[in-house]
């Protein structure tokens, strides 16, 4: 098996500057990457890793109906710690050397705004900062997606993230903010509610409906420690929180 390796500092700079020289490359990878010529860009780290490219699927019609299972199998994959999957070194070099294909095809739409068409690229390609760790580079938000869902449902996982997935709007709501996602055993009873009622009536995931009770939910964690509540109080008070109050549907906040 082959080693993990990734950019220097400097190559991952040099490429993203460079972005719009290329842009053709980025929407229809073929042959060496930009750059690869450039003498002492790449570092090889002590982590095992296989091709990724070989173990991602990709939906042709409905693509991120695949990010499900690659979430799975990009964090089985890869052993890292982290700090580790912190790094945009990691990622730039993977969806550039290992699985550009895969993140053109997933993710780049040709523009005729070149501007625009830059700016995708720059989204996915690379990860400047935690959020697009999380949210935007092609292959890192696999990673974080698995391994939060091995955190919040072990035995299940991949149930966790077909509830997660299924609107833009629940992932937004539960991943992108820190006060949720950095905590598990909120996240964890979160979860449970959801999964209930992913299981039973799913009214909870209409667009207004998640909405006002993540509203709900962020004023009560304001003004109380979601995580001081104990299990059983925090699960019931989402619920509380869930319960339609009047026959046209209208949930309470």
């Amino acid at each position: 098996m082959a080693y993990l390796r990734y950019y220097t500092s400097q190559m991952v700079e040099d490429l993203r500057r460079r972005v719009d020289e290329h842009i053709d490359w980025y929407h229809a990878p073929s042959g060496p990457p930009p750059l690869a010529a450039v003498e002492g860009g790449v570092r090889e780290s002590s982590i095992q890793a296989p091709s990724l490219a070989e173990r991602l699927q990709l939906d042709a019609e409905n693509p991120p109906s695949s990010d499900g299972a690659n979430a799975i199998a990009v964090h089985a994959s890869l052993d890292l710690t982290p700090h580790q999957a912190s790094m945009e070194r990691v990622w730039v070099w993977l969806c550039h050397r290992d699985c550009p294909q895969y993140v053109a095809a997933r993710w780049l739409r040709r523009r005729s705004d070149h501007q625009i068409a830059v700016k995708e690229v720059r989204n996915h390609f690379f990860a400047a900062g935690n959020r697009a760790l999380i949210r935007d580079n092609g292959i890192s938000r696999l990673w974080w997606l698995g391994k939060i869902a091995n955190e919040v449902d072990r035995d299940e996982p991949q149930r966790f993230l077909e509830i997660l997935l299924h609107r833009q709007d629940v992932r937004s709501a539960l991943i992108e903010r820190p006060s949720v996602s950095m905590n598990r055993q909120v996240l964890r009873t979160i979860y449970r509610v959801m999964k209930n009622y992913w299981e039973t009536d799913r009214k909870l995931f209409e667009r207004e409906t998640f909405r006002t009770w993540m509203i709900a939910l962020n004023r009560r964690g304001g003004v109380v420690l979601l995580d001081a509540m104990s299990m059983t109080t925090f699960t019931a008070w989402c619920a509380k929180r869930r319960t339609p109050r009047s026959p046209d549907g209208r949930w309470t906040t």
